[in-house]
């Protein structure tokens, strides 16, 4: 009689301890669960790589030879305005600088220890009847050791409404192979870049088309 309350209390014991470890193992993540700790980092932002910039170094591109530079008398200094009966050109600034960002690219000159000439200009056209539409091949340097002409590398041109004042310097640079016509009634200012040598003291002769010439020294 004394042997069915323990035969009932074992089984009760294999149950209780069966239960107890199910539950054990039952909290423990397997391989094939999902873990959170991996959705939380699959959520977090992950960091942006940046691409390197990539260096370029432009050719001067010589102009059009069916397009002869104006004769001129005397050069007119950087600020004077210069004229003939189409166009009055004006030099606002010249200067160098090493390198030229565009279109994500960074471009530097083809010499070593070469400079980009960078110039801003204003042009009014004279015959605001006739409007201007000018390539860009015809605005052009004359390297004056050298004698050779070239349209820019990189340009960027302004038509201001009611002819207000704008500074060209602030104008965003187009590679050459970019440029589209300069197209304007009555002003535009323009930001032409070359490359050069950097050499110093140097003189370049900028020309508009047909304008005169306006000498370019940087010491």
């Amino acid at each position: 009689m004394n042997k069915k309350p323990k035969t009932i209390f074992a089984f009760l014991s294999l149950l209780l301890i069966m239960s107890l470890a199910c539950g054990t193992f039952g909290t423990t993540p397997t391989d094939s669960d999902p873990v959170d700790f991996a959705t939380e980092e699959s959520n977090q932002s992950q960091p942006t790589a940046v691409p390197a910039t990539p260096t370029k170094i432009p050719t001067n591109t010589p102009r059009p030879t069916n397009t002869p530079v104006p004769p001129t008398a005397t050069a007119a200094p950087i600020g004077v305005p210069s004229s003939n009966s189409d166009y009055e050109v004006t030099v606002l600034y010249a200067r160098y600088f090493g390198k030229v960002f565009s279109g994500g690219f960074e471009y530097t000159p083809l010499t070593y220890g070469g400079q980009f000439l960078d110039v801003g200009i204003l042009i009014k056209n004279l015959q605001p009847d006739t409007q201007r539409n000018i390539p860009w091949q015809n605005v052009y340097i004359v390297i004056e050791k050298t004698n050779e002409s070239f349209y820019p590398n990189f340009s960027g041109s302004f038509v201001p409404s009611n002819d207000a004042k704008f500074d060209p310097a602030t104008l965003f640079l187009y590679p050459e192979d970019t440029f589209e016509n300069i197209v304007f009634d009555d002003i535009v200012y323009l930001r032409g870049v070359w490359a050069t040598d950097g050499s110093k003291p140097a003189t370049y002769y900028f020309g508009f088309d047909a304008s005169p010439l306006i000498e370019v020294v940087i010491d």
